[in-house]
């Protein structure tokens, strides 16, 4: 009888194991989705790109040489 409930909970730990791996994954493809569409379609035509959460900014270089912002968009 003891077998049957280790052999329960092991199943159960597996299923609640496989199900957060797979989150985990699913949520990371999103993030690598969303930094491939900033820098390779929105920011394309710009030397620097940079997501922050939702929001992807595209920068270029000022006649100073420095970063400046010239793009923003939020990325929903």
């Amino acid at each position: 009888m003891n077998w049957k409930i280790i052999a329960i909970v092991f199943i159960t730990l597996f299923v609640l194991e496989t199900a957060a791996i797979s989150g985990i994954y699913y949520i990371g493809m999103k993030e690598i989705e969303k930094e491939n569409i900033c820098y390779y379609d929105v920011c394309e035509e710009y030397p620097e790109a940079l997501i922050d959460g939702d929001i992807c900014r595209c920068y270029e270089y000022d006649l100073l040489g420095e970063l400046v912002i010239a793009k923003t968009k939020l990325m929903k």
